[in-house]
């Protein structure tokens, strides 16, 4: 019962930031035990910053034996989104695996204008990155961009893809040193019985679940999914790690409130583009640490609103 009340009052509509932040502290204090769940921005790195639960779901998602899996590297030590100045907060989990690969794991719950384009983006940024004038082609790196997303893309029919560049005509892949992989929550009940046993198809439950009771049942015969869950289990009994979470809960809910909120004052609404657009400038808006105050100017303040499309948007 008092679980359910502190859901209630970190998702309900946007109340004072202050008494927010007073309740997540107490509640992060207490001994009152959190559903952790990994589709929590932060639960999910600091959870895979654990290698070898890093192991067992990069073993399903790239569908080879974790024993091939020699070694992993952080090479963003970033983890909680304390990030340099000058540089945006973007990877959820950035990996450098053996046999030389690079691998970018991001995870999205809220849909995202222009997804497609963001990750062709950062999988060109990560393929070229470190490359020096005057370098041998044959020393750039396989990259592979992966994106575990809450929401579906328009061309998203089954719930795992693989994409990579071929010949439309042939499918002959040009290259296998570029590939993006599209993991869909959304689609997990419209599985067929084969897909019911794939190893990726377990560890997107797993991402998804949301109770305890849950998550301790599917790892009691997978170690690695049991890695997984003893570091839940971390952010669970410290209370700084609680205080994290719960903050990155309200942060999204504050997100969605407002995303919703200002959508349905009709800026351009009904227009697919117009819709994208503004959620695009919240989206960088909050990411930069504006809060409902500046947002709420956007429909009252024109000014404003050409100065964050201006400094934002073009």
């Amino acid at each position: 019962m008092e679980e359910s009340k502190n859901k209630e009052f970190l998702t309900g509509n946007l109340v004072d930031r202050n008494e927010k932040e007073k309740f997540i502290r107490e509640l992060a204090e207490s001994e009152c035990k959190l559903n952790i769940r990994l589709i929590n921005d932060f639960a999910f790195k600091k959870t895979f910053h654990n290698k070898k639960a890093l192991t067992g779901l990069l073993s399903a998602l790239l569908d080879m034996p974790a024993g091939k899996i020699e070694e992993l590297e952080f090479p963003d030590t970033f983890l909680d989104g304390e990030y340099e100045d000058g540089r945006e907060g973007i990877l959820d989990v950035r990996v450098h695996l053996n046999n030389q690969r690079r691998i970018n794991i991001e995870i999205q719950v809220l849909e995202y204008p222009y997804w497609e384009e963001r990750s062709l983006f950062y999988l060109s940024k990560m393929f070229v990155d470190g490359f020096s004038k005057g370098e041998n082609y044959s020393k750039l790196e396989e990259s592979i961009q992966i994106s575990i997303l809450g929401f579906d893309l328009p061309h998203a029919d089954h719930y795992y893809s693989v994409i990579r560049l071929m010949d439309e005509k042939t499918h002959t892949i040009y290259s296998d040193k570029l590939s993006l992989r599209m993991l869909y929550l959304k689609q997990l009940d419209n599985v067929s019985e084969e897909e019911l046993g794939e190893e990726v198809y377990k560890w997107a439950k797993l991402i998804s679940a949301k109770d305890w009771k849950v998550l301790i049942k599917m790892a009691e015969n997978n170690e690695y999914m049991r890695a997984a869950v003893e570091e839940m289990e971390k952010i669970n009994s410290d209370k700084e790690l609680r205080y994290r979470y719960l903050k990155k809960e309200m942060e999204l809910s504050d997100e969605t409130t407002i995303r919703e909120y200002y959508l349905s004052k009709g800026w351009e609404k009904g227009k697919a583009s117009g819709e994208q657009f503004m959620l695009g400038l919240i989206k960088a808006m909050m990411k930069d640490g504006m809060g409902q105050e500046e947002i709420e100017r956007l429909e009252t303040d024109d000014s404003f609103k050409d100065e964050m499309v201006k400094k934002y948007i073009q």
